[in-house]
């Protein structure tokens, strides 16, 4: 079962009953002060949705890619294909196949499409199936991957390619899965947990050495700095960054590496790395992300010298305006 929040669930039944969100939020009142409060109003939302009618765990028609969700089964979503990957050959337990994906897009972002069925795989093998053609898939299913959405397709699954004229001008950022939460509910060992806030401290960057070839941390070996693996190498520096982020409900540091530092602070790493020894010219950059409001997305470690949770930082965003106004009248 895939996890729905709350507004969407509400959503849903907004869609197919056309019943306004008051009276919506009205009936899982009710029903929440009828079970006495012993279950959640995410839990009573899902029961007003189903004494209504309302299948939420079966998605039927087409969807934009940044609604899907993982466990949704049944799904149709139509994109242009970005990128087509090679063709993998697997063996498990004894028996081999084949696997194939593509990257499809639309206007709300991307997702990887993986094929198993080998009448899709043929497609593109007989390329059929190439970068820039628009492609539906239907009832493909969805899962996530290390964080990030994508949608199966499986013997049951179909494909059309569209060829009627339409385009298709794709949003370039992958769709994930993480779970929105408030400072104040975050608990060590959360993982794929995304807040929104506000930076309100930034400090300076700070570099470490790094192996060229696999990026592990350097090490003193034989009174030398040396990766584990490759030995002797060339050493690249890499930038940390450590915010403090606050959400009105606490506050929490956010350490950053590698790109996402570039993300946050809107900088690349051969500016920081020039200006590292230069306060001044870093009190500039750190001035214009004072006070930006960001999605950050990744897990909650507990350090345990200082007692407090940090997350570690896996993706960035700036928020739009219209989200900072929808999570404003959510609050209210």
């Amino acid at each position: 079962m895939f996890n729905l929040t709350y507004e969407e669930i509400i959503s849903r039944i907004k869609e197919e009953k056309n019943i306004s969100e008051d009276e919506i939020k009205q009936m899982i009142k009710q029903k929440l002060v009828q079970l006495s409060d012993l279950i959640s109003k995410e839990g009573a939302a899902h029961i007003v949705a189903n004494e209504l009618g309302v299948n939420i765990l079966h998605v039927y028609k087409e969807l934009k890619i940044n609604r899907l969700l993982s466990g949704m089964n049944n799904v149709t979503i139509l994109g242009k294909v970005v990128k087509v990957n090679d063709i993998v050959q697997f063996n498990k337990n004894g028996r081999g196949g084949k696997v194939a994906s593509i990257l499809l897009g639309d206007e709300t972002g991307m997702v990887r499409a993986v094929f198993w069925d080998s009448n899709h795989i043929k497609e593109i093998e007989d390329k059929r199936i190439l970068e820039g053609i628009l492609l539906k898939i239907k009832n493909g299913y969805v899962r996530s991957n290390a964080g990030y959405k994508e949608i199966h397709l499986g013997n049951r699954g179909e494909l059309e390619i569209i060829l009627d004229g339409m385009s298709i001008v794709v949003k370039d950022e992958i769709v994930y899965d993480f779970e929105r939460k408030k400072i104040n509910e975050l608990k060590a060992g959360d993982s794929n947990v995304g807040i929104i806030g506000t930076i309100v401290q930034v400090f300076d960057p700070r570099f470490y050495g790094a192996c060229s070839k696999c990026g592990k941390k350097l090490e003193i070996i034989n009174e030398n700095m040396q990766c584990k693996e490759h030995g002797n190498v060339a050493e690249e520096l890499v930038p940390v960054i450590n915010v403090f982020v606050d959400d009105g409900t606490d506050n929490i540091r956010a350490v950053a590496f590698r790109n996402h530092v570039e993300s946050l602070l809107g900088v690349k790493k051969d500016e920081l790395l020039m200006i590292r020894e230069n306060g001044e010219e870093f009190d500039k950059i750190r001035d214009n992300v004072l006070g930006k409001q960001m999605l950050l997305i990744g897990r909650i470690n507990k350090n345990e010298y200082f007692d407090r949770n940090e997350l570690m930082v896996q993706r960035v965003k700036e928020v739009e305006p219209e989200e900072l106004i929808n999570e404003l009248e959510k609050n209210i």
